[in-house]
């Protein structure tokens, strides 16, 4: 073989075996670029599959989540709340009226009859003694009528007393058993409004505890996407 057909033939040689590795090297990177798009693709359905059951547990939690309050308990309490008024739960009441006890309302009704009675027999008394109708009868019937008379105004005060001390006790038992009725009304509007506010209360912490999961979920979602970008 000449020289000139020895270096064309390998010449060709040459470029043939520069073309085979182009082709060999074209077909390794395009197997490449489809293993990492198979490798995304698989990653994207792991990740679907992941957030549809991280969504099914979310949304199993909030089906179990049962709301204790409504949008009525809402305006109850609110109108609970501005409706409350602590002074219309005191009793007001008339003051206990003194004045109208008199001792001369609880006199004895025979007082006339028996202060004149009282008179007869000291004057008697003092007939007998030989006083007669001196100054020291007149005297001791004075005395007599004063001492019967004090001792009936005692009585009379007494009694009357005793009467006032009756009626302000059960005057007294009337105002505690009002202002215990009110104190019970009192504590049902408090416990309604303390069990309203605790309802909503929870209901809110539960709905921000949902709305933070899912932001959560969302957020995570949208992390593991980017990565395969």
């Amino acid at each position: 073989m000449d020289p000139v057909t020895a270096t064309l033939g390998a010449a060709a040689i040459s470029g043939g075996a520069g073309l085979v590795g182009d082709i060999i090297g074209a077909y390794g990177a395009s197997q490449e670029r489809r293993e990492a798009a198979r490798r995304r693709e698989q990653a994207s359905r792991q990740i679907g599959s992941w957030e549809s059951q991280a969504q099914a547990i979310l949304n199993e939690a909030m089906g179990r989540n049962v709301s204790l309050s409504t949008p009525s308990d809402l305006a109850e309490y609110q109108a609970l709340k501005h409706s409350y008024d602590p002074s219309k739960y005191i009793y007001d009441f008339e003051p206990f009226d003194k004045s109208s006890y008199h001792v001369e309302d609880y006199l004895n009704p025979q007082r006339e009859a028996i202060l004149s009675d009282v008179a007869k027999r000291v004057q008697h008394t003092a007939a007998g003694a030989g006083l007669g109708h001196s100054s020291g009868a007149v005297e001791a019937i004075a005395e007599g009528l004063i001492n019967k008379d004090e001792e009936l105004y005692n009585q009379a005060r007494e009694q009357m007393n005793t009467e006032r001390s009756f009626d302000y006790g059960a005057y007294t038992d009337f105002i505690n058993q009002k202002q215990k009725q009110l104190d019970t009304l009192q504590s049902g509007a408090l416990q309604r409004l303390g069990m309203l506010r605790g309802d909503i209360q929870f209901d809110q912490e539960q709905q921000d505890a949902l709305l933070a999961n899912r932001l959560n979920l969302g957020n995570a979602v949208m992390q593991a996407r980017a990565q395969l970008v």
